[in-house]
């Protein structure tokens, strides 16, 4: 159950809080896409280096494939953002007077995932080694304490789901803890796009490799289709680039939205929050066009 105490929410605030879930939705349903592109583009890397390689004296191991997001690197990524998303959507439901047991169960599923990694980093006073939260996402001792205080602070709002003194503080209170993830998703993101852009790179030499060792055994139309590749992964190369750079101003809008929210949550002026909502929204519409114009081979 929502418990709500204290004076009604104000019908700005409920339109507010409405339009800044609406437009998290946007940015974090299209969030997972993005980081699925980095996976193909690792595989394909890898997958091209054991065809240039198959002819040689070193037997194909299977098991040598690493993907650059494994299955709970991404789960990791995934659970952070739907907790994002969730968080907002409690937020507008809550200042709105909606109940819905759907929600509920979400939010004390990602909420109880949050907890559990912020249990895992939870570093000591005496750390001073790098801490995994998850494959491929390490955080320095000075930054697993904040990043660990965040995930447990929103996964402990999302499992009890009480509000004790209305939205406004819990959006003011909220607003380190939602700055700390996404600054965390955003640095996380300045990896994947350099490691992205090096498989691309590695793409491009294989293939030129490929036809100087094999283009005089081919014939004119194929040694031409396979001299096509090159641009062709060069224009992948930067349409991949621009999709996680857009997926990264968006989820650094998202912080200065929120940032605004909670601006707006203490007075009656709403122009900037407004326009920061519209921002927000656009940012993940531009990343679902990034993806969906993307090759799938």
């Amino acid at each position: 159950m929502l418990l709500l105490a204290g004076c009604a929410t104000t019908s700005p605030l409920a339109r507010h809080t409405a339009a800044f879930s609406a437009a998290t939705n946007v940015v974090v349903d299209n969030s997972e896409n993005a980081y699925r592109v980095a996976v193909r583009i690792h595989d394909d890397e890898q997958i091209s280096a054991i065809v240039q390689k198959y002819d040689t004296n070193q037997p194909w191991d299977p098991h040598s494939i690493k993907h650059l997001i494994d299955a709970k690197g991404l789960e990791t990524r995934t659970d952070i953002l739907n907790g994002l998303k969730t968080y907002a959507q409690s937020l507008a439901d809550i200042a709105n007077n909606v109940q819905s047991d759907q929600l509920d169960a979400a939010a004390t599923s990602v909420g109880a995932n949050l907890r559990k990694m912020g249990d895992t980093l939870n570093p000591t006073a005496t750390d001073t080694a790098p801490r995994a939260l998850a494959p491929g996402i390490t955080i320095a001792p000075q930054q697993a304490n904040v990043v660990s205080a965040a995930l447990k602070t929103l996964g402990d709002y999302l499992v009890n789901k009480k509000v004790k003194s209305g939205v406004p503080k819990v959006i003011r209170d909220m607003d380190p803890q939602i700055d700390a993830l996404c600054k965390l998703l955003d640095s996380d993101l300045v990896v994947l796009r350099r490691q992205s852009g090096n498989d691309y790179e590695q793409l491009l030499v294989q293939q030129d490799m490929f036809i100087r060792k094999f283009g005089s055994t081919l014939s004119p139309t194929e040694r031409r289709a396979e001299i096509k590749k090159l641009p062709q992964i060069l224009a992948r190369k930067e349409a991949t680039d621009a999709m996680l750079q857009e997926l990264q101003e968006s989820i650094h809008t998202l912080a200065q939205t929120h940032h605004a929210l909670a601006a707006t949550a203490q007075s009656s002026s709403a122009a900037s929050l407004n326009e920061r909502i519209a921002d927000l929204r656009a940012s993940g519409e531009r990343l679902s066009r990034f993806y969906s114009s993307l090759p799938t081979t």
